[in-house]
């Protein structure tokens, strides 16, 4: 048997793209971008010490010891051939095991990083989950998770992220095309008669609920109070859940901007989305008294939606329709849905409600659509989420620069920094884009609610934060984190720590699902010495996630305010050994303080000394 060298290696394959088209139209051009491609591809390999193991004239196979060397690289390649003479090359990485066999270099990792390279396009670099996770904490990368792919003799789908540094190209998943498994198209007699069942279906469906609807009951609950939940996507196809995600949040954001009705928030109701339980014990834990619910089927550029509204006392249906509309005039529809149900719950709006509601946030149905995916990005709060999610939103700002709720998204990601940068050096940044938010549209809460925070915790100006707060809580008396922040600002500038509490528990009511929330209740019900109602408060929150570890220790400072040493001890040994941020808290200094609280200086010292040394 042959003997085999293996390694394990950051495999970057090169390819440029047309070069056979290029070829026949003009040789001499073709010989002058191969010669400047092989300069430029020889200089940068070694620069940042990597090997080029195959030459194909129109592309190369290299190696590199880690993956960041390999991007780096790229990069500058990437960089140079965007001066003349330029070469529109693509790039695909991955990290993998080769062998040689002769003077062929083998492996699965070779065949996995010339598949990935081949869903490129000119000026793009893509690469594997396995690149991904060596440089995700790399502030210098900024990464885009284009999507999943299937590709030829590879058993498993594989996630593939573009690096979408500034000058490169990040392609769209509906517009790549490589080395993937053939699907098998469905005959277009067989489409037409899926179409057609759909349409029979939905039809048959809107007899009946128009039947059980002849004699039906009006709203009996006592208070305007709903809760939209997550709209089943009966398009089957993935690809529209986030589109559909979309329907639902707008809807809700719709009705949040009417004052004489409660609704909850996206964060509790997404919890329900396939959820089994019974309706009524959905609407008993959110504290409604109806629910909205419904489903959205996209066929042939055309989007149906049936959308349902129940009284949550009675179980009955107060109201139901079906819409078909164009998806280009998908995005006003939400408003005519919002005020149908104000009425059946017998709300009144003001005109200037009216006004806000029917007011489409954009018309660009494509930017509409980034906006909904960086909207997607953002709610995972990663690093890597925090990339994609600016690039999407800023291709929202591309297609329609007067997209006000875009660039209250960049605000809104910046004032939370998952990036690397601090929250000091963040501020100005989400600053800007709260700003000119607000100037493209006054009407809207979320970048006014973003500036109160920023005036009360950067420019410590709590007067116009307190001004600006109440602004933005009268344009939408139902966007939790407003009267979030304001709780917070009357509490910690001591105006009114009642009413501050009062706030949280406002915007508690409004998404009582929120982890987020239960715990800042908890914390400030400590910060105001209220123990009794901080302990139950956090010990709630760790029932609904048990790994908070802010959580966690506030609750051991409660315990130990109680004297409650075994308990607070036995909750210590589940923090962290180390803080994992600077709010954090961390197992050795925490020990510590207990141990000095509990009169054990002897103990406390040695801990103390034994997490210095540690650091």
């Amino acid at each position: 048997m042959q003997h085999q060298r293996r390694r394990l290696a950051a495999i970057l394959f090169t390819d440029i793209v047309g070069y056979t088209a290029i070829m026949q139209q003009d040789e001499q051009n073709a010989v002058e971008i191969t010669k400047r491609y092989m300069s430029v591809l020889r200089e940068s390999v070694s620069l940042y010490g990597g090997e080029i193991l195959n030459d194909y004239g129109d592309g190369s196979l290299c190696t590199f010891a880690s993956a960041t060397e390999a991007l780096r690289c790229s990069i500058k390649m990437q960089q140079q051939f965007q001066k003349a003479p330029e070469v529109p090359l693509r790039i695909g990485l991955h990290i993998g095991e080769i062998f040689f066999e002769d003077a062929k270099v083998l492996g699965d990792g070779v065949n996995i990083a010339s598949r990935i390279q081949s869903l490129g396009q000119e000026n793009s670099i893509l690469f594997s989950k396995e690149i991904f996770d060596k440089i995700r904490n790399q502030s210098e990368f900024k990464s885009v998770l284009i999507g999943s792919f299937e590709f030829k003799n590879v058993d498993e789908p594989m996630q593939v992220f573009a690096l979408a540094n500034d000058g490169l190209r990040v392609p769209v998943k509906k517009d790549v095309s490589g080395k993937l498994k053939e699907v098998k198209k469905k005959s277009v007699k067989k489409k037409w008669i899926l179409i057609l069942s759909a349409i029979l279906v939905l039809a048959i469906a809107a007899f009946f609920i128009s039947n059980s609807l002849k004699n039906k009951n009006g709203f009996t609950g006592k208070d305007k109070s709903i809760v939209v939940l997550p709209f089943e996507n009966y398009s089957n196809d993935p690809e529209q859940e986030n589109f559909i995600n979309g329907i639902t949040e707008e809807i809700t954001t719709q009705l949040a901007k009417i004052s004489d009705i409660k609704v909850i928030g996206r964060t509790s109701a997404v919890l329900f989305k396939k959820s089994k339980k019974p309706l009524d014990q959905i609407a008993d834990v959110l504290g409604v008294s109806a629910y909205l619910e419904g489903s959205v089927e996209t066929v042939e550029g055309k989007v149906r939606i049936t959308a349902q509204l129940i009284d949550a006392n009675t179980q009955q249906h107060i109201w139901a329709d079906s819409y078909v509309r164009d998806l280009t005039n998908i995005l006003s529809l939400q408003s005519e849905v919002a005020q149908q149900i104000a009425g059946q719950l017998h709300v009144k709006l003001t005109d200037e409600e009216k006004e806000r509601i029917n007011k489409t946030p954009t018309d660009n149905l494509d930017a509409y659509k980034y906006y909904r995916k960086g909207r997607f990005f953002w709610d995972q709060r990663t690093k890597e989420s925090f990339d994609s999610a600016e690039i999407y939103y800023k291709k929202a700002t591309e297609l329609d620069p007067d997209y006000a709720l875009a660039y209250s998204g960049l605000a809104d990601l910046y004032i939370y920094p998952n990036n690397g940068m601090s929250q000091l050096e963040a501020m100005p940044i989400a600053k800007v884009y709260a700003t000119k938010a607000f100037g493209l549209d006054s009407t809207l809460s979320e970048p006014l609610t973003t500036l109160g925070f920023i005036q009360s915790a950067f420019d410590y100006d709590w007067a116009k934060s307190k001004f600006t707060l109440k602004r933005a809580i009268a344009l939408n008396p139902n966007y939790p984190t407003a009267h979030l922040f304001y709780g917070n600002l009357l509490q910690y500038t001591h105006e009114s720590t009642e009413q501050g509490i009062n706030e949280i528990k406002k915007a508690l009511s409004l998404d009582p699902l929120s982890v987020n929330l239960n715990y800042v209740l908890g914390r400030n019900f400590y910060y105001a010495k209220k123990y009794d109602s901080a302990y139950e408060q956090l010990k709630k929150t760790l029932a609904f996630d048990p790994n908070f570890n802010l959580a966690k220790g506030n609750l051991i400072y409660i315990l130990l305010e109680r004297k409650n040493y075994p308990e607070a001890l036995e909750l210590i040994k589940q923090l962290p050994k180390h803080s994992t941020s600077k709010i954090d808290y961390s197992q050795g200094a925490t020990l510590s303080y207990a141990y000095a609280v509990s009169g054990d200086i002897v103990s406390a010292k040695n801990e103390l000394d034994k997490t210095l040394a540690e650091y």
